[in-house]
């Protein structure tokens, strides 16, 4: 069972989901990667280029990216 303490679930357009296959085979190429896993990808590669950038004060717009 998942342990909810850890994991979170998200729901995401038919559209979503079939760009976000695309990109998984990209950002991976040489494994298969889940639609979990390239999204926490994703966001800690995002994260990372937003340099500090993420504060209390700026969590609002995040929600709407």
């Amino acid at each position: 069972m998942t342990d909810i303490s850890k994991y979170k679930s998200v729901a995401l357009s038919h559209s979503t989901c079939d760009k976000l296959d695309k990109i998984r085979k990209v950002i991976v190429p040489e494994v298969s990667v889940s639609r979990a896993k390239a999204l926490d990808i994703i966001v800690t590669e995002k994260a990372r280029k937003l340099n500090g950038k993420l504060s209390s004060k700026n969590s609002d717009w995040i929600r709407w990216i």
